[in-house]
């Protein structure tokens, strides 16, 4: 099992401290190009917000980006990452496998499903990519926003039977899937909660290759946002409120006390990725101490 702290791969990124652990999971800019640490194991890559309406042509894509990229462009701005990724060389890359619009994701009710969302990736990314290995693990991440939830893990194996990549897999992050799940309580309950999510999953738990770990925060009121968003026609304000309801939920807060161990034991993943927001000399006692919780 290797352990990894999360970081921005970014010119301007504040230096990490060493924390104790393998090496850095980074996160592309907002180019897919990563100015990345050294120990660099694996790079996450960014994909917009809102891209499904975009990516199939929809007229209502303009209502929900600045500027609407064609297919050809959305197709160079992954293949940027996938370009990265071997420069790296990296033993994985994280895709995060959703899409949301900006009243979808503060409501929660879209008008797609998960499995739109999830087909339209996986044509996306083999035009990106291909079936070809590149050298490293391709991992799909749940979030919270339509698409892989897990509240459906039928469709976790029919994104693999769709893409048919030699070396595809999931990263579960642990905090997304509470949300999706009712919220975060008390550790024990939370942890209780994901030994028993792991273990009623079959066989498809054995393509977890990598486990985030963080806790979220419980999702502010949206009402007044919603008001907000369908009072404005301007997409960069309309993204601009989602995107503040989103950092509000993603908090990437540590886990203090609950026993981790225990479920790095059942998932058994490569990877164990502690994703913490903060810097420096305090940043790296959090992910010390979180990490104490998996060891």
């Amino acid at each position: 099992m290797i352990r990894l702290a999360s970081v921005p791969a970014l010119p301007d990124s504040p230096s990490y401290p060493d924390a104790g652990l393998d090496g850095i999971e980074a996160m592309a800019g907002p180019d897919n190009r990563a100015h990345a640490p050294a120990g660099t194991v694996g790079l996450r890559l960014t994909l917009p917000l809102c891209w499904r309406e975009a990516w199939l042509g929809l007229p209502e894509a303009a209502q929900l980006m600045t500027r609407v990229p064609t297919r050809d462009e959305m197709v160079e701005h992954l293949a940027a990452g996938i370009d990265e990724a071997r420069r790296l060389r990296v033993k994985y890359v994280a895709i995060r496998a959703s899409h949301g619009t900006p009243e979808g994701i503060l409501t929660g009710r879209h008008g797609y499903t998960d499995y739109d969302v999830l087909m339209a990736l996986a044509e996306w990314l083999f035009l990106a990519m291909g079936e070809r290995d590149q050298g490293f693990e391709v991992l799909f991440e749940n979030t919270w926003h339509a698409g892989l939830r897990w509240n459906e893990p039928k469709l976790a194996q029919q994104l693999l039977d769709k893409i048919r990549h030699p070396r595809v897999a999931f990263s579960l992050d642990v905090g997304a899937w509470l949300l999706v799940s009712g919220g975060t309580q008390t550790e024990t309950a939370d942890l209780r909660r994901l030994k028993n999510f792991a273990k009623t999953l079959g066989p498809i738990a054995q393509r977890f290759r990598a486990l985030v770990m963080r806790r979220p925060a419980n999702a502010p009121v949206a009402s007044d946002l919603v008001k907000k968003v369908r009072a404005t026609e301007d997409p960069s304000e309309k993204l601009k409120i989602a995107a503040q309801y989103d950092a509000a939920v993603d908090a990437h807060q540590p886990w203090v006390s609950a026993q981790l161990k225990e479920l790095v034991e059942i998932v058994q993943p490569a990877y164990v990725i502690h994703r913490l927001k903060g810097e420096g000399a305090k940043w790296a006692e959090m992910v010390r101490r979180q990490d104490g919780l998996v060891t």
